[in-house]
């Protein structure tokens, strides 16, 4: 043992201190966790596989890591995604090797904030976690299915973790008072569980933060200094319900909700780049034939949000989000791909027909013909993919078409 270890143990955060030991102390996640849930029971009896740790910050995903570590059976490694390179993973896994050939002893590597690697990096775990060589646990706040190669998504399990409602925040600071031997008001508690909204780190650290503050400051001032810090949005928290409420309000031609979300993912720091992105796909996805110009208005907030940072942007951004609110809806084009799609995946895989192969001379060239248009097969089957909405630019979309083919 290093002479000096206790030095580091003194430092170490509150948060870090009260991490729990065994999954009978852990607090959350009774759904996989609790008595009888699966990931509880795939580590019970050892027989956990590479999986996947998603959700926000505070809510037990590394402290299950720790857990783990002590529970099974095997050699356990760490790896934080942020600094780690090709050349540390591969260490691990000549350790890996040496660990399986001597002793048959497996190895779990725990990689925190895995979806920091790039794909070079995740595609170096693919290998080693089909071979055996290793058991994969990742950690990450980011949606896997947005940051993670689909390769190592279908290698995986992905078990979801939920931010701590505020009853377990609560038992999670009781056990932080008993620990620092300190009194805490009922008001100032209150105050900190407003504060973490679920983040039990947030909580601990604003615990620890009042038991080194009340030395010199009343408890209406630690209050004042606690509530001018409380932030309304939780970026890796928040960020998807707040984008998916922005949508669903232009969705339901509600621009006044539209505008709130969108500031409050603006004052929460997202990346205006982001937001422009996810109103040009609802451009397309809801409002589609009903208003093409839509796709125009999106497409220069877009542009615009490659040039122009906040607080400008701002002012473009909810010309779109009210324009795309107002417009008329219709998700003709997303229904009909998402069809053509499903046929495919279902097997229907036709031969292109003779007449339009490429350089055969069967083809007939629509402008050599009255009216740009000529009757002539582009599949063999007959497929109805697209069915215009009942808007006035798609009813006129559906009589040309009912017009050129009798649809």
């Amino acid at each position: 043992m290093n002479l000096f270890e206790n030095n580091y143990e003194k430092v170490k955060p509150l948060a870090l201190k009260m991490r729990p030991t065994t999954l009978d102390d852990f607090i959350g996640q009774e759904k996989i966790l609790g008595k009888g849930g699966i990931l509880r029971k795939l580590i019970e009896k050892q027989t956990i596989s590479n999986c996947i740790f998603f959700g926000p910050p505070g809510c037990g995903k590394s402290s299950l890591g720790e857990i783990i570590s002590k529970t099974l059976d095997s050699n356990f490694e760490t790896l934080n995604a942020t600094v780690a390179s090709l050349n540390d993973l591969r260490d691990i896994v000549e350790k890996a090797k040496k660990n399986l050939e001597f002793y048959g002893k497996k190895t779990i590597l725990f990689l925190d904030e895995i979806h920091r690697f790039n794909k070079m990096q995740q595609d170096a775990l693919l290998s080693y976690c089909e071979s055996g060589v290793l058991t994969l646990i990742g950690a990450t706040t980011e949606n896997p299915y947005y940051s993670l190669n689909n390769a190592l998504l279908s290698r995986v399990m992905i078990f979801e973790f939920k931010s701590l409602n505020r009853e377990d925040i609560k038992k999670i600071l009781q056990k932080g008072i008993n620990y620092l031997g300190i009194d805490i008001s009922n008001e100032i508690v209150e105050c900190i569980l407003d504060i973490s909204q679920g983040d039990s780190r947030i909580a601990l650290n604003y615990l620890e933060l009042y038991k080194n503050s009340c030395i010199d400051l009343e408890d209406s001032e630690v209050l004042q200094i606690f509530r001018e810090r409380q932030s309304s949005y939780h970026k890796v928290e928040d960020k998807y319900n707040l984008i998916s409420a922005m949508i669903k309000s232009m969705r339901g031609s509600e621009p006044d909700s539209a505008l709130y979300w969108l500031a409050r993912l603006l004052h929460g720091g997202e990346d205006p780049r982001y937001i422009a992105r996810r109103i040009m796909i609802h451009a397309s996805e809801d409002i589609g034939m009903a208003n093409p110009e839509a796709m125009l208005i999106a497409n220069s907030a877009m542009q615009a949000s490659e040039r122009i940072g906040m607080p400008e942007i701002r002012i473009i951004l909810a010309q779109a989000v009210i324009y795309i609110a107002i417009s008329t809806k219709s998700n003709s084009c997303y229904m009909g791909i998402n069809k053509a799609l499903e046929d495919i995946e279902n097997g229907d895989l036709e031969k292109v027909p003779l007449n339009i192969c490429q350089n055969n001379k069967g083809y007939k060239y629509p402008h050599d013909f009255a009216g740009n248009f000529v009757k002539q097969n582009y599949s063999e089957k007959k497929r109805r993919y697209y069915i215009p909405g009942e808007n006035k630019n798609e009813k006129l979309i559906k009589e040309k078409l009912e017009k050129l083919w009798g649809k």
